[in-house]
């Protein structure tokens, strides 16, 4: 059904389940591409990322490993792209510029007093992206 699937990562537990989601609903023949955002911000700011994008992309994909290698590990058929930027913005944004069928992402399940002052990339993601999206807790 789904011939590419979005799957955002971050590193955590509900990321992880996200996965899992995904691969649980991805067939045989369908691209899992995951996607991770660098805050642009955190980069300029930290003194310890001095060195090049692509030793930053690196480190944080190191970050990302669990996610990676379940994927890796039980569908043949994915990739990981690293963004720069607001990752609500550049989910959403990669989703509808790349013909994507379904983003999954991991949610934190937040109040809508904690949405609005910590903000919710997947809420984000759900408004503005142009295709079905599924939200994991």
């Amino acid at each position: 059904m789904y011939k590419h699937i979005l799957l955002a990562i971050d590193g955590s537990d509900n990321s992880l389940r996200a996965a899992k989601d995904a691969v649980a609903i991805a067939a045989a023949d369908t691209f899992i591409e995951l996607i991770s955002s660098i805050p642009t911000e955190a980069i300029a700011n930290d003194p310890v990322h001095a060195g090049t994008f692509n030793q930053t992309e690196e480190q944080y994909a190191q970050k990302l490993s669990r996610e990676i290698e379940y994927v890796k590990n039980n569908h043949s058929n994915s990739k990981l792209t690293i963004v720069h930027g607001p990752a609500g913005r550049m989910i959403s944004n990669y989703a509808n510029q790349n013909n994507v069928d379904l983003v999954v992402i991991g949610c934190r399940g937040l109040n809508p007093m904690q949405e609005m002052v910590f903000g919710s990339v997947s809420t984000y993601v759900s408004k503005n992206a142009n295709c079905s999206t599924l939200l994991v807790k």
